[in-house]
């Protein structure tokens, strides 16, 4: 079967994606597998649903159900490595390639000068300060990629309908605001910025004011009918309310009052993070030069990003949503200079350069490379052998973030606050205090900085490994 232009470019761009994330990804066979933490809380959280525990009442953590489920088919894929993870992973970044590829094209009209673009945005999009482990915002890039696309095409394509592209643009904003609240709901808040252009266009094109906020409201109804109906079902519909949006707002107000300034983090803590920045929104203004109309839209997205994260911008990766906006200064940058008659030529080039250069910044950045952490991963491999003597063990991660200890051996959570997060609020901590007296799990992760041997010690815990090369210690309840 011959396939059409299209398509090849989509596995163009797939193939793109995977090549890269197999090389860099700390979920591909290049890294060690003791250098997850959020991402194994995430892989945990799936996997004790996928095994019948209650989300928001058996565990819970600071994101939302649309994660856990992704998390959850990973697991299914396989059980006992990130390897499912990593196939969902590069699923996901050959449809963002591939709709960066399709924004480019607009302002491009050329296929292979698109996937040039489109690919060039992967050193931003993969640059190690901001990017390193696969996280929340991974999964919400797809949507907004996906958005921003329908967007650009409605606002800025002269050749297309405007009344059935302000419908698509309608339908895919509600269902990306709806999955980015269900994924991490600042990204939603992003998505909103878009929809009010999108409502604006139609309210002076004279499109359909209503037919666009019906196709918003619809759609995203038709996304979170089943997580709803779900919750109702087995119950825990009040429970997610309360610690999705209530509790996750004590834990930020907590971290205000704990931690630096997101401000200063961002200035003062990494220079290469406020040149990132920097790129990106030059890249944004970009986008103004090429645009017919509606020249600011692109700049007043990139701002809503910048803003709606700085506010609990406690982490550089909270950026990483920032980094799909180079593919407007590579679009512009070909548009004003490329020479067509070569472009063939020069796109196996770029295509090259971009991966080999993506590769070289994690290199020189360093990380849990399968050649390079050696000592780290025998003790990982150490505290996993002890934990496999018990099926399917139960495990709390005391006072410290969730670790990878547990996808070898199946692990479950072993109370509901089985990792502590930034800003922990009293409640979390008791809960975690509770299940450890109560002996409810087989093993306890504790990090050595904040140790409490006292309290182990009193409860007839077992102490494992003290002088491993990693920053946590094992405590068993056998």
């Amino acid at each position: 079967m011959k396939l059409n232009q299209q398509t090849r470019w989509w596995f163009a761009m797939a193939l793109f994606a995977t090549v890269i994330l197999l090389l860099v990804s700390t979920d591909s066979w290049t890294h060690c597998l003791y250098d997850h933490h959020d991402s194994a809380t995430f892989f945990a959280s799936g996997k004790a649903w996928m095994s019948g525990m209650v989300p928001y009442v058996d565990f819970s953590d600071s994101k939302g159900p649309l994660l856990w489920l992704i998390y959850g088919v990973g697991y299914l894929i396989s059980p006992r490595t990130v390897h499912g993870v990593l196939l969902l992973t590069c699923l996901c970044y050959a449809f963002i390639f591939w709709w960066l590829f399709k924004t480019a094209r607009i302002y491009l009209k050329d296929d292979c000068l698109a996937a040039m673009a489109s690919m060039a945005t992967a050193i931003s999009i993969f640059f190690p300060v901001i990017r390193y482990e696969t996280r929340a915002e991974d999964f919400a890039l797809f949507f907004l990629v996906w958005a921003l696309y329908h967007v650009c095409r409605l606002l800025h394509d002269n050749e297309v309908d405007k009344r059935r592209q302000a419908i698509r643009a309608s339908i895919v904003l509600g269902i990306g605001m709806a999955a980015t609240l269900l994924i991490k709901y600042n990204v939603a808040a992003v998505l909103g910025v878009m929809a009010l252009f999108v409502l604006h266009y139609a309210w002076r094109q004279h499109t359909g004011v209503w037919r666009s906020l019906g196709c918003m409201s619809l759609s995203a109804a038709l996304f979170l009918a089943p997580f709803v109906i779900y919750m109702l079902a087995v119950g825990c519909f009040d429970d997610f309310i309360h610690e999705y949006f209530v509790v996750n707002m004590e834990v930020l107000a907590r971290q205000h009052d704990h931690m630096r300034n997101p401000i200063f983090l961002l200035i003062a803590h990494r220079y290469t993070a406020g040149i990132y920045l920097l790129v990106n929104a030059l890249s944004a203004l970009a986008a103004a030069w090429m645009a017919p109309r509606y020249r600011a839209f692109v700049f007043v997205v990139f701002l809503a990003t910048v803003l709606l994260t700085v506010l609990n911008g406690f982490w550089l990766y909270y950026y990483a949503i920032c980094g799909i906006f180079l593919c407007f200064a590579a679009t512009a940058l070909l548009h004003r200079f490329a020479v067509r008659e070569r472009k063939e030529s020069s796109f196996i080039i770029h295509y090259s350069l971009v991966i080999m250069a993506v590769f070289a910044m994690h290199l020189a950045w360093g990380g849990s490379w399968w050649l390079k952490g050696e000592p780290e991963q025998q003790a990982f491999n150490d505290y996993v052998r002890l934990m496999s003597q018990v099926e399917r063990p139960k495990v709390i991660y005391y006072n410290m973030h969730g670790a990878a200890f547990g996808i070898p051996v199946q692990s479950l959570p072993g109370c509901k606050y089985w990792v502590s997060q930034s800003g922990s609020t009293e409640s979390m901590n008791e809960n975690q205090i509770e299940a450890i007296k109560n002996r409810q799990a087989d093993f306890v992760f504790s990090l050595k900085d904040h140790d409490n041997p006292a309290l182990f010690d009193s409860l007839g815990y077992h102490r494992h490994n003290n002088e491993s090369a990693l920053p946590m210690l094992l405590y068993s309840a056998q």
